[in-house]
């Protein structure tokens, strides 16, 4: 399009060209109008001069006159495009955000699954044989039950906060996304092999560190599946993620924070997957069965309870262990409703034996870590407590000592909560999980159960004995009931008898037996002569740390019974 200044010259031109020739057509008319004038005297020197204004001027304004409207639609026709631009660039930059937005996790502002698989995918097209890159896929753990004791909001946070520390503690080159609710992912370029598993050691050790949200300090921890991108390797960014994600359901398998894919792993999911779908239709077919292994009374040989342990019988596998499937149903979730399904048919048969055969046992029952965090659980132990009509002081919940050596006030209230509708509360697998003095004497529980561990030590060199004892004295002083787990011999069940040990559970008196064989067993009473006071008890007790109870015998009055 022609500039100003090349429009500026043509009109100067038209100008002077139009005055020129006005002035020729003026003096052309002028010298015939002096004539007619000087002969005829009809027209006046006005006229004259008027008509020659006229023929000088008109063409002038009929001139400027054409170049301004030409200079005004060039000025229109400048304007348009102008604005023609400014809009394409406006479409430019809002289909840019567009596609930002659309590729980025609205909540933490990373890029989401899909924009991540595509820069996975560019990455793999333009890859570089001489470099090596690796794709980091990393869960938080505990996730669910974090979002339902805090609430959404909290959990929200949280997240924001993990994305921006997965980014700080990568490079810029380096790709951090939100895969899917708590699992994120990264994308490593060119990082030397033999650091891949540093760099991912420390991403986790970043990630699992604790966190300040809403002025509350919080602690999550992580797992991270590692795939490293081979030279060579033809696989699409969708295999990629997938072999990154075998290994991360690898790490929350096996509770390692980092583990490298290998082509094996594949083969082990695709078998616990399996698993977990043969447990489902275990649980939808009633596959499970319950055995009962009878708690009895030291002194007496009475049979005072009973505990409910999962037995489960597989039409292909066979007899397969609880060592086996119980920590399977706990990864996957499923421990849950088979928790409750055996507490469910535990609560039945207990009912059963008081009416049918006039027989009252405690019942015990494990409650797991996942029903621990189920803020339903209290209502749902309620619920069936009612519909089978069970008296709640007769059911008792054994809880693991490991899940209450942190300081978890929510699953203290749960405890508390448990004890306002009557049942019984037990630690058990005491010893092995580091519990506090201070904390164990604040939970509302009526029973510590001893591991097997520290049984199998009686008579053996070491602390286990000491440890026992010690651990039946705290528990008298606090006003609870001891029950000694795993009592396979006569010598087990001597020492236990001479340090006052309440009850005992084990192969000595009965392994696990059907329901059926419940009534008889119970019927008969097997008493049992308490031996004389051990010779070697006495040295044990300036062994004992200063902040454990006396190791003497308690009066039958408890001080601190609940």
């Amino acid at each position: 399009m022609p500039s100003k200044f090349s429009h500026a010259v043509v009109d100067w031109a038209l100008y002077r060209l139009a005055g020129r020739v006005g002035l020729c057509l003026a003096v052309l008319l002028a010298v015939p109008a002096l004539v007619a004038s000087r002969h005829g005297g009809s027209l006046t020197l006005t006229c004259l001069l008027l008509l020659v204004a006229l023929v000088v001027l008109l063409p002038r304004a009929a001139v400027r006159r054409l170049t301004s409207s030409k200079t005004a639609l060039d000025e229109l026709h400048e304007e348009n495009r102008r604005q023609t631009e400014a809009v394409q660039h406006e479409r430019r930059e809002l289909s840019a955000w567009v596609a930002d937005q659309v590729a980025r996790d609205r909540l933490t502002g990373l890029l989401n699954r899909t924009a991540f698989l595509e820069q996975l995918d560019a990455v793999i097209r333009h890859a570089d044989t001489h470099t090596c890159r690796a794709v980091v896929v990393v869960d938080l753990a505990g996730f669910a039950g974090f979002n339902e004791a805090h609430g959404p909001t909290t959990s929200d946070e949280m997240l924001v906060a993990v994305g921006a520390r997965l980014s700080s503690v990568l490079r810029p080159e380096d790709t951090v996304a939100r895969l899917d609710g708590d699992v994120f992912g990264a994308l490593l370029q060119t990082v030397p092999r033999e650091l891949v598993q540093h760099v991912v050691e420390r991403v986790h050790a970043a990630v699992a560190a604790t966190y300040s949200v809403a002025g509350t300090t919080y602690a999550i921890g992580a797992a991270c599946g590692v795939v490293i991108l081979e030279t060579g390797d033809t696989l699409g960014a969708q295999d990629v993620l997938h072999r990154a994600e075998v290994a991360l359901q690898n790490a929350k398998a096996t509770a390692r924070p980092v583990v490298l894919f290998e082509p094996r792993l594949e083969a082990e999911t695709r078998e616990r997957l399996q698993f977990y779908a043969d447990i489902a239709t275990a649980l939808d077919d009633d596959q499970f069965a319950l055995a009962y292994q009878p708690v009895v009374r030291t002194a007496t040989g009475e049979v005072i309870g009973v505990e409910a342990l999962m037995r489960w019988n597989h039409p292909r596998r066979g007899t397969v262990s609880p060592a086996e499937f119980i920590p399977m149903a706990e990864a996957s979730g499923q421990i849950v409703d088979m928790g409750f399904a055996a507490l469910r048919a535990a609560c039945r048969q207990q009912r059963d034996w008081r009416r049918t055969h006039d027989l009252d046992l405690v019942m015990s029952v494990n409650l797991s870590a996942r029903q621990l965090r189920d803020p339903e659980a209290v209502d749902r132990i309620a619920d069936v407590i009612t519909r089978e009509t069970v008296n709640p002081r007769a059911l008792k919940l054994e809880i693991t000592e490991s899940l209450l050596v942190e300081d978890n006030a929510e699953a203290i209230d749960v405890l508390h909560r448990f004890r306002s509708i009557g049942v019984r509360l037990s630690i058990d697998d005491f010893g092995t999980g580091y519990a506090s003095l201070s904390r164990l004497s604040k939970l509302p529980i009526d029973e510590l159960k001893i591991d097997r561990y520290f049984v199998a030590g009686i008579g053996c060199e070491g602390p286990r004995e000491t440890i026992l004892a010690a651990s039946i004295g705290m528990a008298h002083g606090l006003g609870l009931e001891v029950v000694a787990e795993g009592v396979e011999t006569p010598e087990q069940l001597s020492y236990l008898q001479s340090h006052n040990c309440d009850s005992i559970q084990g192969f000595l008196y009965s392994p696990p037996i059907p329901a059926d064989r419940i009534v008889p067993f119970a019927r008969v009473r097997r008493p049992i002569g308490v031996p004389q006071q051990r010779q070697d008890d006495a040295p044990l007790e300036p062994a004992i740390p200063a902040v454990l109870p006396s190791l003497e015998r308690p009066s039958p009055r408890r001080l601190f019974a609940r």
